[in-house]
């Protein structure tokens, strides 16, 4: 009935934060052989209650059956298939599309008890439109028991009910696709509700049911676990002020060599460090094989395509972190308003020497050369308290979402949260959905003692990259070291967020037995979103030499989003690896939360020293010791090569040999001498 019929929506606006429901805004005849035939259906605003089925996409039928017709839904080989696109109003089709969900997949499989076989009554009582199927289609969220919804012999992890969402995905995405052999692009949960379940067909036909209407009565739906939380979830920002280098977790920095903006990496890449699940923990890219199940000529067939698979979010700190930094400089014109104009507006960075003129501070090279860090802090500092008084700097710290400053340190997705932090926080409420996170004095402690213990574990760090990325390496050998960077880790198992084990929590809302990701596998093969007993006929690997374990699904529903783990491992030996379904939500502490506040004074290497020396007199026969003096000199590495003959912002071959060898000058801050009880 669907074949090429287009739904429309017309140009209109969105308020920030509003939602909205849309349905058909009539009823369309369809002639007969005209099943291939484009028609375009224009929908309108909802709002009613939606139990109006009149309004639909009518298939014109031959004026006198033979029999009592038997409608049915349920299809052997070939699946239907729907996608969403969004463009710019007066874009063409060729043009760069807003978001686009590619491939749902309509298909209910064999379920014998979708069909509907008409009698005489049943066609004199029933003369408008009567429903035979409804599949809904929706973000997974953390907390909802998506089990509920299945049918009998389902479990949590089929159909994407229980996934990593804010983590692993992007939901700001231009393109979301099926990666691997997922039967839907997830994070999108599919739910399938059959004509003899909840779609009343009504006395006259022409009702909906209550699974059409069930979502469309409270809009928007609260995100979490809350029936009452927040409507409102604030997951990016566009900053009007960067400061840290950590600001660009908001940036959509995904994609690939197919595309760029996509739906399987992390929506806040930079930064963070979560190990994603579609490439091997030993590895940072890896090709695997995307499957389209055509069906024709067989009811295996299917076509299948390379693609590589990126741990984006390793690669980007790689590349940016010891490679850039954040200036801050403000407007360097003469005419600024501020006195503090051409000054950084990040106070932990100094001009060094006399006032630069703004040339030089807008020059990248230059302005680098100029800026010295007031107070920086080595990542491999082993002393617990001297972390905890560095995190504990944003104590005070003003947000827009709160009226009086609190004694708890601040770490904010963003500016932009609508709602203030709550101590404990829910994990659950609006606090956790549109607010962010603060952490009191025992939690600054926790965070503090872990970091140390990460930092003698993965240390010393001779890249700010090597402090911030995870561990390469085998997931069943070294699951700790590659699942997450330093910081990251330190976060977790503090008991912050939740911990690995599940013994530590910080969220009074949550159970880390329901939290857990349990993407299922059946038969040694990631079990099948629409299961069932049917086995034959399994999909054709890619290369016979290496079978795909995407494809070995035990149904002929062969799509799994249990398919999208790279090591085998992590679905029987190495389950909880998966992880918790409220990771990375706004109120769940990331590393990239924290980076944004103490990033910019971080370093790997001090560049203040305090050196001391001891001195003696001797008798002259070198056995007595007649006087002892002890001094303490103050020593700083500046930006003024050893040798001034080379300009500060010279590198590499344009170095002399004296300066390549040597390097950055030191200077003498401050020399005194001590006494004995000083030392």
């Amino acid at each position: 009935m669907i074949n090429q019929t287009i739904f429309r929506i017309r140009p209109g606006t969105l308020a920030a934060g509003e939602a909205r429901a849309y349905t058909l805004s009539g009823s369309l005849l369809r002639a007969q052989g005209a099943g291939n035939k484009r028609d375009v259906v224009d929908l309108a605003i909802f709002g009613g209650s939606g139990s109006d089925f009149n309004s639909c996409v009518e298939q014109d039928t031959p004026g006198v059956f033979g029999s009592f017709p038997s409608l049915d839904v349920r299809e052997s080989w070939q699946t239907s298939l729907i996608a969403l696109e969004m463009r710019l109003a007066g874009s063409s089709a060729s043009g760069q599309p807003l978001r686009r969900v590619e491939r749902f997949d309509l298909d209910n499989g064999y379920f014998g008890q979708n069909s509907l076989n008409a009698t005489q009554q049943f066609c004199t009582d029933h003369t408008k439109p009567v429903p035979l199927m409804c599949y809904a289609f929706q973000i997974s969220q953390p907390g909802v028991n998506y089990l509920d919804l299945m049918p009998s012999g389902y479990e949590m992890g089929q159909r994407a009910s229980t996934l990593r969402t804010f983590t692993d995905f992007n939901l700001q995405a231009t393109r979301i696709g099926k990666p691997i052999a997922s039967y839907n692009p997830p994070p999108y949960f599919m739910q399938s509700s059959n004509g003899f379940a909840d779609l009343d067909p009504g006395p006259n036909g022409g009702q909906t049911g209550s699974a059409f209407t069930k979502n469309l009565l409270a809009s928007p739906l609260p995100w979490g676990r809350a029936p009452n939380g927040s409507k409102t979830t604030v997951l990016f920002s566009v900053p009007p002020q960067i400061i840290s280098l950590a600001q660009f977790q908001h940036a959509d920095l995904t994609g690939d060599e197919v595309a760029a903006s996509i739906g399987h990496q992390p929506g806040n890449a930079f930064a963070n460090s979560y190990a994603t699940p579609f490439v091997k923990r030993s590895l940072i890219t890896q090709s695997r094989f995307d499957y389209q199940i055509i069906g024709s000529p067989n009811p295996s067939g299917a076509d299948h395509f390379a693609r590589t698979y990126f741990d984006i979010s390793y690669l980007l700190n790689a590349a940016i972190w010891d490679s850039y930094f954040v200036s801050s400089i403000g407007d360097t014109s003469a005419s600024a308003a501020s006195s503090q104009a051409g000054e950084p507006e990040n106070p932990a960075l100094m001009i060094y020497g006399s006032t630069p003129d703004s040339t030089q501070l807008k020059d990248p090279v230059a302005c680098a050369s100029l800026l010295m860090i007031d107070g920086a802090f080595n990542v491999n500092s082993t002393d617990k308290n001297a972390w905890k008084a560095f995190l504990a700097s944003s104590k005070y710290l003003n947000h827009t979402a709160e009226t009086a400053a609190s004694p708890n340190a601040s770490f904010p997705r963003s500016l932009e949260q609508i709602s203030a932090a709550k101590d404990p926080p829910t994990g659950t409420g609006i606090d956790s959905f549109s607010g962010y996170r603060r952490l009191n004095d025992a939690e600054l402690d926790l965070l503090a003692t872990e970091i140390v213990k990460q930092v003698r574990l993965r240390g010393p760090f001779v890249s700010l990259s090597h402090f911030v990325n995870r561990a390469l390496g085998d997931i069943s050998k070294q699951a700790a070291l590659t699942r997450s960077g330093a910081l990251q880790s330190a976060i977790d198992e503090s008991g912050i967020n939740i911990n690995f084990a599940g013994t530590k929590k910080g969220l009074s809302g949550v159970t880390a037995i329901t939290d857990r990701v349990t993407l299922a596998e059946k038969l040694n093969a990631p079990r099948a979103d629409l299961d069932g007993t049917d086995t034959d006929s399994a999909l054709p690997n890619a290369d016979s030499s290496v079978p795909d374990w995407a494809v070995t699904s035990t149904d002929n529903n062969f799509g799994a989003v249990a398919s999208i783990i790279a090591d085998r491992t992590l679905l029987n030996t190495q389950k909880p690896e998966q992880g918790y379904r409220s990771t990375g939500i706004p109120g769940w502490l990331t590393q990239a939360d924290v980076l944004q506040v103490i990033g910019p004074a971080l370093t790997t290497r001090s560049d203040t020293f305090r050196i001391r020396a001891y001195g003696e007199a001797l008798s002259p026969d070198g056995k007595t010791v007649l006087a002892k003096a002890w001094c303490e000199a103050i020593v700083q590495r500046v930006p003024e090569y050893l040798d001034p003959a080379n300009l500060t912002t010279a590198r590499g071959a344009e170095l002399n040999p004296l300066n390549r060898t040597y390097g950055r000058r030191f200077n003498i801050v401050s020399f005194c001498w001590l006494s004995q009880n000083e030392i």
